[in-house]
């Protein structure tokens, strides 16, 4: 119960730092409403030319999905920033002694921080949707509490992976290109620029079975076109990912320690 208080301590003191630069986050996030300005000029070129249907989806139904997927892709902090910096300088050998798991602690910032920009992203996502599109088709608010759970799992399997991928320097020098190779992922094969559906079929096959779908297509088709059994079904997996990468974040954070402790840095 009293590791619980430590962390959860570390989450309310970063939820309250980050408040107090509410407006600014809601500021900066303008860029928001021009890439979602940009995908509308683009999807009703494309829907004035393919018909009111594009892989199932109305145009509506569209924008508001790709409002989604920047919400979950924007939502994220830049600990992993730090972590990259800490483990390349040395630095993270002098957290070692602090009465915390440096993982842990990470992940607790991150869920004081991403509340406020979840927060901060709503808003200017829901607002851009209306104003562009209007309302979202046949949305029952009743479902909400269940896509906000999808999307926060999202968003925390986001946060892992580029934890993941910032531990990483343990090993390697250099390790910027993974960041880059993941975010082109999550672009594409995570259905953060069209949906999985538009993909030719044995692209949409490999993409269901990859982490990054799960990042941000799962939380945006539920949102658009909810059901409870792609919920269960989606969800779980989800679930399965978050478990798999938290588990791969601690065992790589000690077996870098431990060769950090043994070769001295």
């Amino acid at each position: 119960m009293q590791l619980i208080r430590k962390y959860s301590e570390v989450t309310k003191i970063t939820l309250s730092n980050s408040l107090v630069y509410f407006w600014d986050f809601l500021s900066k996030n303008m860029f928001f409403a021009f890439i979602v300005f940009v995908y509308l000029m683009l999807w009703k070129s494309i829907y004035s030319q393919k018909g009111s249907l594009v892989g199932g989806f109305t145009l509506n139904q569209m924008i508001w999905y790709l409002v989604v997927t920047e919400l979950v892709t924007l939502s994220r902090t830049d600990i992993h920033i730090q972590v990259n910096e800490d483990v390349k300088s040395g630095s993270i050998a002098y957290l070692l002694n602090k009465p915390y798991n440096y993982v842990l602690y990470c992940f607790s910032y991150f869920i004081g921080e991403v509340g406020v920009k979840l927060l901060t992203n709503s808003i200017i996502g829901i607002a851009i949707g209306f104003i562009y599109v209007g309302s979202l088709e046949g949305f029952n608010i009743i479902n909400l509490p269940f896509i906000f759970l999808s999307l926060a799992t999202g968003c925390i399997i986001h946060f892992l992976i580029y934890m993941i991928l910032s531990l990483s320097a343990f090993w390697f020098e250099e390790n910027s290109a993974f960041f880059w190779i993941y975010s082109k992922l999550i672009f594409t094969l995570g259905g953060m620029l069209m949906p999985i559906e538009l993909f030719p079929d044995w692209l949409q096959q490999i993409a269901r079975y990859l982490p990054f779908a799960y990042v941000t297509y799962i939380p945006a088709k539920l949102t658009v076109n909810f059901s409870f059994s792609d919920f269960i079904s989606g969800f779980s997996v989800q679930l399965l990912y978050l478990i798999i990468f938290f588990a791969a974040a601690m065992l790589l954070f000690r077996k870098g320690v431990r060769n950090l402790n043994v070769n001295g840095g």
